[in-house]
């Protein structure tokens, strides 16, 4: 059975500090394709570039390593956008096993999201926690978590959707508004650290997250 990992976000810029722990959880459960998939984001919200500028870094982070691609199916839907959504046209168009990954903040969340029951009815929900990170899921969603978490990788393999697999990982928070930040103040002399090359390149080239 195909199987494929999805990482969604803003990608305002990419970074390390989610992609790389994002790679190791693959790498652990036996996944080869991680695809990057840029949401939308309001127009209203501050400090933002183009959308073509987030899909060109995105796409420019994927040919540094074979295991990415751009997913770029939520900027192709129609508004407003919702997760359950966007992975419903994904297992449309695909047909093949899809792993949604996100971090534990989202997770502890996800009750806020639209119907967010029936998410499982089109994945699996790879959550990334820090080994050092303290697990504490809200109440209300722990009778769910029970019903469908599993310790198997080869569950994520053998069953086309319904379960939830918690993942120990590097995940690393950093702010990229803080990131933005340096890169307008020209602070960016250690930003390889948090940026590809490539990403970094673009960036500069097109003279990102300058004031006007």
């Amino acid at each position: 059975m195909s199987i494929s990992a999805i990482l969604g976000g803003t990608f305002n810029p990419p970074h390390h500090g989610h992609i790389t722990p994002a790679l190791e959880v693959a790498t652990h459960l036996g996944i080869k394709k991680l695809g990057l998939m840029p949401c939308k984001i309001a127009p209203h919200k501050p400090v933002q570039v183009e959308q073509k500028h987030r899909v060109n870094m995105v796409k420019v982070l994927c040919e540094t390593d074979q295991r990415l691609y751009p997913e770029l199916i939520e900027l192709e839907l129609p508004s407003p956008s919702y997760t359950v959504k966007t992975l419903k046209a994904l297992k449309q168009r695909d047909k093949h096993t899809i792993c949604f990954f996100i971090g534990a903040d989202s997770l502890y969340t996800l009750h806020k999201w639209y119907v967010w029951e029936t998410l499982l009815d089109y994945c699996h929900i790879v959550v990334m926690r820090r080994d050092d990170q303290q697990y504490s899921p809200p109440d209300h969603i722990l009778p769910w978590l029970e019903a469908h978490t599993t310790t198997d990788v080869n569950t994520l393999h053998t069953a086309e959707n319904g379960y939830v697999y918690l993942a120990n990982s590097g995940l690393v928070t950093v702010s990229s508004t803080e990131l933005r930040t340096k890169i307008q103040h020209e602070d960016d002399d250690n930003m390889q650290q948090w940026l590809s090359q490539p990403v970094l390149d673009y960036i500069r080239h097109h003279k990102l997250y300058k004031k006007k």
